[in-house]
């Protein structure tokens, strides 16, 4: 019997479930599949001083130069071990603890019958911890840009769609500026299109993010529009330990244009 060739890796494809739209090459209002996350880390579309005076050089080189590139080679490394192969690493992240160990083609024994192995616990606490890593700050660095390169605040449908929601976009960033600070010690803080339609602002702890419906509570469950990072490493150069600060910094280098994409990606019937 031939072999299938799914039996030996698990292809993972960037049509599976994205996380965000941020990168694409038309409209904000016009809906384009999105691109998933990718095994390796995107270039910034700006340099490392481009967000000065808001967010600081040094902290940007730290954080993306070498926390962001270690949590990848962790991640590549996980992978190697498990012989998972994948293109769009946000299509890990649901049912994580029900993984399929791939058989290894190394083997010279055939196992046979009984269910799929699944991976042990230390390898889905690795996938949890680096892939949600990898997702959340690939995600980061796409919300960002330099202040005055794009619009001020969220426009169009993202637009009437924050203030549908929460009753004004000030209102939305005050909403969000108060989950991020009460969320204590390291974590994210989210803005996220739930399955049935509703904009939600979550938060959670350590690398875990709205896509892991194994780990994040279903009412915090679905696709994130923008996130911000709330570990010391995002900020404690520049801002100390004054979280405060660093998120009203934050919000005058928010991409913009990238929200109302991701809007338009996840508002969309014709996903792929």
């Amino acid at each position: 019997m031939r072999e299938n060739p799914l039996t030996r890796r698990l292809f993972v494809s960037t049509g599976c479930a994205a996380v965000t739209g941020a990168l694409f090459a038309a409209a904000p209002e016009q809906v384009i599949a999105p691109l998933g996350i990718p095994l390796r880390q995107e270039p910034l579309t700006f340099d490392f001083d481009a967000l000065e005076p808001h967010l600081d050089a040094a902290t940007l080189k730290l954080h993306y130069g070498r926390h962001h590139t270690e949590i990848i080679e962790n991640l590549n490394l996980t992978l190697k071990q498990t012989n998972l192969s994948v293109a769009n690493v946000s299509a890990l992240m649901p049912n994580i603890r029900s993984l399929v160990l791939p058989s290894d083609p190394r083997r010279t024994m055939v196992r046979m019958g009984g269910p799929p192995e699944t991976l042990s616990v230390e390898k889905q606490r690795d996938i949890r911890q680096y892939g949600g890593a990898h997702v959340n700050h690939t995600s980061f660095w796409r919300f960002l840009a330099p202040a005055g390169s794009g619009p001020a605040g969220p426009e169009g449908k993202v637009a009437a769609a924050i203030v549908r929601e929460f009753g004004g976009i000030n209102e939305f960033k005050t909403a969000f500026t108060e989950a991020a600070m009460k969320n204590f010690g390291s974590g994210w803080a989210f803005l996220v299109y739930r399955p049935d339609g509703k904009l939600v602002i979550t938060t959670t702890k350590n690398e875990d993010n709205p896509l892991m419906t194994d780990f994040v509570k279903p009412e915090q469950q679905g696709r994130f529009i923008l996130c911000l990072d709330l570990w010391e490493h995002s900020y404690y150069l520049k801002f100390r330990n004054d979280r405060r600060k660093y998120i009203e910094a934050w919000w005058n280098v928010v991409n913009w244009k990238s929200v109302s994409r991701s809007y338009a990606v996840v508002t969309s019937k014709a996903r792929v």
